[in-house]
């Protein structure tokens, strides 16, 4: 008897997980690694994600070695997906400006 083994099609479409982190709250989704768009559009779905429009943040990702990278345009962005095996962590912080008076100024919601 001969046994038929299904070789998987490679999708061209291959799905990228991804786990975010925002304070102490974590999300996890999928995204199409080719048809991700770039950074803004990453940028905007966290937003929506994490349910903070109108908040100001910096985005990080932690690399194969732990490190933990910007997200900052499109080339970071792609950089980070490609590097995504199997889990893309994603690390959001709000941005905060330290005023000269030795003050926090915060952007959106603090």
């Amino acid at each position: 008897m001969s046994r038929h083994q299904r070789t998987p099609l490679k999708n061209e479409e291959t799905m990228v997980e991804v786990k975010s982190k925002f304070e102490a709250e974590y999300r996890r989704f999928a995204l199409k690694k080719n048809g991700a768009g770039g950074f803004e559009e990453f940028y905007q779905l966290l937003q929506t994600i994490h349910r903070i429009p109108g908040v100001d943040f910096w985005l990080g990702y932690a690399d194969v070695h732990g490190d933990l990278l910007p997200i900052n345009n499109d080339d970071n962005f792609h950089k980070a997906l490609s590097s995504a095996n199997p889990l893309l962590r994603i690390i959001i912080q709000k941005r905060v400006t330290i005023l000269s008076t030795g003050g926090i100024m915060c952007h959106g919601r603090c």
